[in-house]
């Protein structure tokens, strides 16, 4: 079975950014008070699993759950490296076609 070097590409960067993100998430508490509160986007995937683990009553700690927390960075990633793919990637490939 031989992948394509796109789709190389693609877990890679999946891999990348899940990575950090996770890295992110547990280094992030270490951080002086100003640099946290301006890089407290980055930790959204974990925080909208945990939201979302709340109110539809999973009982999952999501903060407390290292598998959580990789997983929602995982399936962000996905979601992310395959929208920017699409957006700036394929549409070049179409209009060179034309």
């Amino acid at each position: 079975m031989k992948i394509s070097k796109g789709k190389f590409k693609i877990i890679s960067a999946v891999v990348l950014l899940t990575t950090t993100l996770t890295i992110f998430y547990y280094v992030h508490e270490s951080f002086p008070k100003s640099i946290r509160a301006a890089t407290a986007i980055i930790g959204t995937p974990t925080a909208i699993v945990s939201g979302l683990s709340y109110y539809l009553n999973l009982g999952i700690p999501v903060y407390e759950t290292p598998w959580a927390v990789v997983l929602s960075n995982f399936i962000f990633s996905v979601l992310i490296i395959l929208l920017i793919d699409k957006i700036f990637f394929r549409r070049k490939n179409k209009s060179m076609k034309l």
